[in-house]
């Protein structure tokens, strides 16, 4: 299937959101992932860091 443009008319409209993980060595708080948020229209990323990715 040939790709298609993602038209997106505002900011916030749509997000990508993902995971980037297992950090080696984990952070000294205990975090061992990062939930990452990239807004399409803007490109503004926000980072959080997570403990663990289970759900809950």
């Amino acid at each position: 299937l040939p790709l298609k443009p993602v038209v997106i008319e505002e900011p916030f409209q749509q997000w990508g959101l993902d995971f980037i993980g297992v950090l080696n060595p984990n952070s000294s708080a205990g975090h061992t992932h990062v939930l990452t948020a990239t807004d399409y229209f803007t490109k503004w990323v926000e980072a959080i860091p997570v403990k663990q990715t289970s759900t809950a």
